[in-house]
């Protein structure tokens, strides 16, 4: 015992200067090396290949654009009254999934972001995730102009023949081409194959059915499966929370930007008390493969690392080197604020802007506007603003 006390003495004496000398964080700086923001590409998961052969022999495999079309679901025109922002356009969900506590909306994106024209196949489209704590993850999949919708289940590939449901928090989410990236908080961020989205049976279950007939998705109509992670390299030692994520077409090459929900005054368990910070990350992508780039090693390394000092950021855009920055306060009657902000530059608060449970931020280039979700239950939004 006194052995054990010793040496957890000892460490916590070493914490303050370990978090000091670490060059990840921000301690008075706003900009960092980027050489030092790495995440590790994952090998493509073996068992979807398997997996999906079997639901094309099936005819289960489906497209974005069959899914958009078979919506079972409503959004209805909504007026927030409360924001100062003025919205171009609210949408509320079915009363079922306005009232739910058993999900919660978080990240959204839009087909502006899949190709940059601002369509998928004709089709204008968000799609938005919710989670269910400790459980799995869910994508809505909204037709933008008939405004009905389907949930859609992320799942994992487990063996050849099996998949389970993903436990994260889905805090943000960016489409790129056939790809759906997603953070994944404490690791880095995952990505979905969106050419394999799978048919399944409708039952109760996540992965292969009892009599070993089929597979089923929680009574969902279809999974859209896991195909690699990019994992946050430096480890536990100097951790980064993966909280939201948005795409940069007005970069060359388009950027993937990454950032951190970190709570007003919220500190390391240190004596010092030190700072948690709270930073942006740009990595580059490709726009032939949907890949991040990555070196031989298959190393991704940030183009772009920067400290920004907003606490309680659910979600922020950039486009033509203007940052647009979502900050929630809490439930109702506290409203969200915006923040715009350049490189070198101090940020411009519009405080209110945004009704109580604003997230995740995606921007549209095509329309000049930009979305977001509120996750309050009673009232959640998919929410437009023109630039």
């Amino acid at each position: 015992m006194r052995y054990t006390l010793v040496l957890t003495t000892l460490l916590s004496l070493c914490l303050p200067f370990t978090i000091a000398a670490d060059p990840r964080y921000c301690q008075g700086k706003t900009t960092l090396a980027s050489k030092d923001f790495t995440l590790k590409e994952s090998a493509d998961n073996a068992h979807l290949p398997v997996l999906a052969k079997y639901f094309k022999s099936k005819g289960k495999i489906a497209s974005v654009t069959a899914v958009l079309e078979s919506g079972n679901r409503a959004l209805s025109k909504g007026s927030p009254s409360v924001g100062n922002g003025s919205p171009a356009e609210a949408w509320a969900w079915n009363s079922g999934d306005d009232n739910t506590k058993k999900w919660v909306p978080q990240g959204i994106t839009s087909s502006a972001d899949a190709f940059g024209k601002g369509t998928w196949n004709d089709h204008e489209a968000w799609i938005v995730s919710w989670y269910q704590k400790g459980e799995s993850v869910r994508l809505s999949f909204v037709d933008r102009k008939t405004h009905k919708y389907r949930h859609v289940m992320l799942v994992y590939p487990t063996a050849d023949d099996d998949f389970k449901p993903i436990s994260i928090h889905a805090g943000g989410i960016m489409w790129y081409g056939n790809v759906l990236y997603v953070v994944d908080t404490k690791n880095g961020i995952r990505a979905f194959d969106l050419d394999n989205i799978w048919e399944v049976e409708i039952a109760d279950g996540v992965g292969k059915t009892k009599d070993g007939k089929g597979y089923s998705a929680d009574q969902y109509r279809y999974v859209l499966p896991q195909i690699r992670y990019y994992k946050w390299t430096p480890g536990d030692s100097s951790p980064f929370r993966f909280s939201w994520i948005s795409l940069d077409r007005s970069d060359s090459p388009d950027t993937l930007m990454v950032g951190e929900f970190v709570r007003d005054g919220e500190t390391f368990d240190d004596a010092n008390k030190t700072p948690v910070p709270i930073r942006y990350v740009k990595y580059n992508l490709d726009a032939t493969t949907r890949r991040l780039r990555t070196d031989d090693n298959g190393i991704a390394t940030a183009s772009w690392a920067y400290c920004v000092n907003i606490p309680n950021v659910q979600g922020a855009v950039s486009y033509d080197s203007k940052f647009y920055i979502s900050r929630s306060t809490g439930r109702a009657p506290k409203e969200g604020d915006l923040f715009t902000w350049e490189q070198g530059k101090t940020a411009t608060k519009h405080q209110g802007w945004f009704m109580a449970g604003n997230e995740d931020l995606s921007f549209n280039p095509v329309r000049k506007e930009y979305y977001t979700v509120t996750e309050y239950d009673g009232d959640r939004y998919i929410l437009a603003y023109k630039v």
